[in-house]
């Protein structure tokens, strides 16, 4: 079943909407959405996150582009750091651009970056356009209607330069650059996923697959030492098809593993500490815990239905750097769902999920900060 968040189901990962001011001792944490409104002009909410999982509106921010209502495992948001600022980076699928914006992490709100948004070299109309960060110096931008990856230079300022722009294997779904920065992983839509190695002195891409998968590759994560990728897959069950990253970037198959616990494992989250897999089920409304083995091995854990409505919703996954909540953003209503961790399993936190009171919204992009271990 491919969704795709026009249709107004999606699912994506951020925190709770509540009104307690997290206390001094403690840093500051935020979650920032790319609402990807439906056909309109797109904003990006702001929210932070306090020790008990709730959140507080901070305030909605115009990106300048248009929104498509997003896809299903794409990553439409994320942040980079150079120099002493923090950069926050949201796509706009309906104009074809990529804006940008600085972060105060005083107060969590965004500033818009001089020139933003800018032209993202590619189009994304219909399914949006995904978003990763190489070594914060490299920002690609995968664009769903023309079939390519563009890369652009990260500046001090948080503007963009762009460089060189590669054709892919088929639609661009979720990207991720690997923690040691060497290569580029990508999932496609109608073809199999790839991997590219990465030169910044350049700014260039080497393709080196793209190569076979038993299932629909959907979801993408990456083992914090770079060797291992995690695929979650299109299917009527959980499928997760876990890849070893060779020395020169190639992908080799160790594991196909499936059970029946759920439907559409299209978006697959590491926890901080590599041990656990969460796999975000669209079909079922749901999140599953596994153990991560060694050799690719994966054992089932729990699993958590959502408190969200009959339609599937669900659709990205993020995650506290603490590795204490897992934020997953709902569509039709556009809301976001909060869940604890204790061990290996996970419940909402009270008063989740917490509306974005915004209609249009197709929330497939959220991010956290401070940023998880292996970014």
């Amino acid at each position: 079943m491919k969704l795709a968040i026009r249709m107004l189901m999606g699912f994506s990962l951020i925190a709770s909407v509540a009104a307690i001011v997290p206390p001094a001792s403690r840093a500051q944490h935020y979650a920032y959405v790319n609402d990807d409104d439906n056909g309109t002009n797109n904003i990006v909410t702001a929210l932070s996150v306090n020790a008990q999982g709730q959140m507080r509106f901070i305030n909605t921010y115009a990106t300048g582009g248009l929104g498509t209502g997003g896809h299903n495992s794409l990553t439409s948001i994320t942040t980079a750091k150079t120099g002493s600022n923090v950069c926050l980076y949201a796509s706009n699928g309906g104009s074809s651009n990529v804006s940008a914006f600085t972060m105060s992490m005083t107060d969590g709100t965004l500033t818009s970056v001089i020139g933003s948004p800018f032209a993202s070299g590619g189009t994304g109309t219909g399914s949006g356009i995904g978003l990763a960060v190489g070594k914060d110096k490299l920002l690609f931008a995968g664009n769903t209607a023309s079939n390519n990856i563009s890369v652009f230079t990260i500046n001090s300022d948080c503007s963009l330069t762009l460089g060189q722009t590669y054709s892919t294997a088929g639609s661009p779904d979720a990207m991720k650059v690997t923690p040691t920065a060497r290569f580029l992983i990508q999932t496609n839509v109608g073809a199999p996923p790839d991997s590219w190695r990465i030169t910044y002195s350049n700014g260039t891409l080497r393709e080196m697959g793209p190569f076979t998968a038993q299932g629909i590759a959907q979801g993408l994560d990456i083992s914090c030492d770079g060797t291992t990728a995690y695929v979650g897959d299109e299917a009527s069950y959980t499928q997760i098809e876990v890849y070893n990253i060779g020395a020169s970037g190639g992908l080799t198959e160790i594991n196909n593993y499936t059970n029946t616990s759920g439907q559409d494992s299209d978006n697959v989250l590491l926890s901080p500490d590599g041990t656990l897999l969460y796999v975000g089920e669209t079909g079922s409304n749901q999140v599953e815990t596994l153990s991560v083995g060694t050799g690719g091995a994966l054992t089932f854990d729990s699993v958590a239905s959502l408190n969200a409505g009959p339609a599937p919703s669900l659709l990205g996954l993020a995650v506290q750097k603490n590795d204490k909540y897992i934020f997953a953003a709902e569509v039709a209503p556009g809301q976001i769902g909060v869940l604890s961790v204790s061990g290996t399993a996970l419940a909402e936190v009270a008063n989740s999920p917490f509306s974005l009171h915004d209609a249009a919204a197709g929330v497939v992009g959220v991010v956290a900060y401070p940023r998880d271990v292996c970014q």
